[in-house]
């Protein structure tokens, strides 16, 4: 429990994240964002992953853990409803907000609603 918890509290990072077309500083922010929009791949998706892990693993059941476990069993298993809350806050936020184009420089310059 507690190797998990400490991978999860570290961040799972996308591969993807060190992207860098030497335009853009902000492109794997920029992509994520249409792959966000577009249902690719969501904050929901993720949370799926981790509900369905911590179930085949049988987290939420483990016993005789001591204080460290425990605490560590309620961070993990706490963590898919934990991003579905925020995932509802980020869309209510981009809701609000004007809708602009950013260039994909991969896709000669493609112009993409954000």
């Amino acid at each position: 429990m507690l190797a998990i918890a400490d991978m999860m509290k570290k961040k799972i990072t996308m591969p993807a994240h060190l992207m860098y077309d030497g335009r853009d500083p902000r492109l794997f922010e920029h992509f994520s964002g249409v792959a966000q929009r577009l249902g690719v791949y969501t904050a929901d998706d993720y949370a799926d992953i981790l509900e369905f892990l911590i179930g085949r693993w049988g987290l939420e059941k483990l016993e005789g853990l001591n204080g460290d476990g425990r605490r560590a069993q309620d961070f993990v298993c706490g963590l898919a409803p934990r991003i579905r809350k925020l995932q509802e806050r980020a869309d209510a936020r981009a809701r609000k907000m004007e809708k602009h184009k950013v260039k994909f420089s991969w896709i000669f310059n493609k112009e993409l609603l954000l």
